[in-house]
């Protein structure tokens, strides 16, 4: 009978224990959709909504202009040492980059206009 205690005891323990870890990754996951507990590198993980997915149409393939041997020099992004792009889409003749400024999280979306190479524009999701 003592034995089935035990056994009871430890098994009710397991449990406790398993539940615990299973709320904690559930609120780890909440807090940063790229959280994964058994990750084997560090390598950041893009969302899967960070990067737009365009279709090609006739229309658009038709307005898709060349720019096959147009070159614009370089292009400042001006971001800190610690950045790094994470994806980079090419559509129409737009540049789209995802960046993660610190290195880790994705929190920046870039648009570069290939033609001339400004920044159209800046898509900040955190501070």
């Amino acid at each position: 009978m003592a034995v089935a205690k035990a056994l009871v005891i430890v098994m009710s323990f397991l449990i406790a224990v398993l539940m615990g870890l299973i709320i904690w990754g559930f609120y780890q996951k909440s807090q940063n959709p790229n959280y994964k507990m058994f990750r084997a590198d560090d390598t950041p993980v893009v969302q899967s909504d960070a990067t737009p997915t365009a279709k090609p149409t006739i229309d658009t393939m038709a307005s898709t202009r060349s720019i096959a041997g147009a070159s614009f020099g370089e292009v400042s992004l001006d971001l800190p040492d610690t950045a790094r792009v994470i994806s980079a889409q090419a559509t129409e003749n737009r540049l789209i980059l995802v960046i993660a400024r610190d290195g880790e999280r994705a929190d920046l979306v870039a648009v570069v206009d290939m033609d001339s190479g400004t920044v159209l524009g800046r898509v900040k999701t955190g501070p």
